[in-house]
């Protein structure tokens, strides 16, 4: 077997036979055709398609006779965002030449089969050209199980202190990389100040995370947004430089540094109130779900509170009596504020989403020296022993039925810990408070909620 030299968690075999699918057709409003449709074990190393109106183009993948694990317009999946003309793109997997040059070199295994498909949405016949260059083994090889997706979000506007996710994926797989689309209505701060990446990541099994600093620091820029690509960064449509900057496309692909997930990941981003759409870029392992995980239901989030030092997380805050007693709103950092009632994304509360920093300083930083509560009910059958799996960073207080049973502190960056409890019969309530601040994980604010019991 040979690793892929983009993506190397994809290993193939050396020997094969050379294989291309080559078309040329006119596509009439509403047709659909197939580039390749070929039955494996195989892989396709690379295609390539030319027409002279690609925006009323849509492409599907389908490998394995699954359904489409790729489905939007052509424009999308080569990254041309914002409703643009095609711009040069020089990256890795994805290359858009002149003129209309669509080339992808993302490795598409399949064990038995692969269609790729065209299909003209617009109202005017379009002529498409395409090869497909893929690589046919042997009927007993037996090939990775992983397969291509991907998938297009938007927001426009999105929220102003809030985030845009980018994908919350269940089973085992690698992201290979992303476009990530602006454009400016919200000028209280720069362009690619929202607040960066969060990645929440194996919560059913192993919580952990990653955080980025601003959205261009993420992208491999520094101090703003510029037009320049590389194999694995690069921005290729800019609008304006530095604080005039309206408008940006940048992508970040991932190669030796695949960001891995076994059984689940959430990705999103900062946002403010401006246009946002992106392109997510996964491969995952097929018939893969994720291991059930015993979760609660429903939150309910109150805070934040300035949360400098050790006396500061020590005081009891308004969560902590009954909720009778509870304020309708508060203020802080020159925000209106009430309790948040919310479901967590696959096993995790982001306590960012709700308590961003005040809307007149600069909008992306994350909250921090501050706390804040969480609370739900778990339901119990009977008298019984649990453990509570609890990921997270900074210091986290454990209360079950108003009675404190964990006291931690994670200084060092974010970790996992299990916490026996006993539950009664009936409902009991769980209140966690945890603090933020500038830690391993760049203020990630956010923990994942497990519980494990005997049955």
């Amino acid at each position: 077997m040979l690793s892929d030299t983009i993506f190397p968690l994809i290993q193939l075999p050396t020997d094969y036979t050379s294989r291309r699918a080559t078309k040329r057709v006119d596509l009439e409003p509403g047709q659909a055709v197939d580039l390749i449709n070929a039955h494996g074990p195989g892989c396709v190393r690379h295609f390539w398609i030319t027409s002279k109106l690609p925006a009323e183009i849509d492409i599907e993948i389908t490998c394995d006779d699954a359904d489409p694990q790729v489905k939007m317009k052509l424009h999308q999946f080569f990254g041309v965002l914002l409703g643009k003309d095609p711009y040069r793109i020089e990256s890795a997997p994805l290359k858009l030449l002149p003129k209309n040059g669509y080339n992808a070199y993302f490795p598409l295994p399949f064990q038995n089969s692969c269609r790729i498909t065209l299909r003209n949405t617009g109202q005017e016949t379009t002529s498409v050209w395409s090869m497909v260059n893929w690589q046919k083994f042997d009927d007993e090889e037996t090939l990775t199980p992983y397969r291509l997706h991907a998938q297009f979000t938007e927001e426009k506007p999105a929220e102003p202190l809030g985030t845009t996710l980018l994908g919350a994926l269940g089973g085992s797989g690698f992201v290979a990389g992303l476009f990530h689309a602006v454009r400016r209505h919200d000028y209280r701060d720069m362009i690619w100040h929202t607040g960066g990446d969060t990645w929440l990541i194996d919560g059913e099994t192993n919580p952990h995370v990653l955080r980025g600093i601003g959205s261009e620091d993420v992208f491999g820029h520094s101090f703003g947004m510029y037009p320049e690509m590389s194999a694995w960064t690069g921005a290729p449509h800019v609008v304006g430089l530095n604080a005039d900057c309206s408008e940006v496309v940048t992508y970040r692909f991932f190669g030796a540094d695949s960001v891995r997930f076994k059984s689940s990941l959430s990705l999103r981003f900062g946002t403010r109130a401006n246009d946002m759409e992106s392109v997510l870029y996964y491969y995952k392992a097929a018939e893969n779900d994720p291991p059930a995980a015993n979760t609660p239901a429903e939150w309910i989030l109150t805070g934040p509170f300035d949360c400098q030092t050790r006396d500061d997380f020590e005081r009891a805050e308004f969560p902590e009596t009954p909720e009778k007693e509870w304020p309708a709103a508060w203020e802080w950092g020159g925000r209106h504020l009430t309790a948040v009632k919310t479901a967590p994304e696959l096993t995790w509360i982001d306590f960012s989403r709700w308590f961003r920093r005040d809307a007149t300083g600069n909008t992306g930083t994350q909250p921090v020296d501050a706390a804040a509560y969480a609370e739900t009910v778990i339901e119990a059958q009977s008298d019984s022993e649990a453990v509570l799996r609890l990921g997270f960073d900074d210091w986290m207080k454990v209360w079950i039925n108003d009675e404190l049973i964990a006291t931690l502190r994670h200084d060092d960056g974010f970790s996992a810990v299990e916490v026996p409890v006993t539950l009664s019969q009936g409902e009991n309530r769980l209140r966690l408070k945890l603090s933020n601040s500038d830690n391993v994980e760049w203020r990630c604010w956010a923990f994942s909620c497990v519980i494990l019991t005997a049955d």
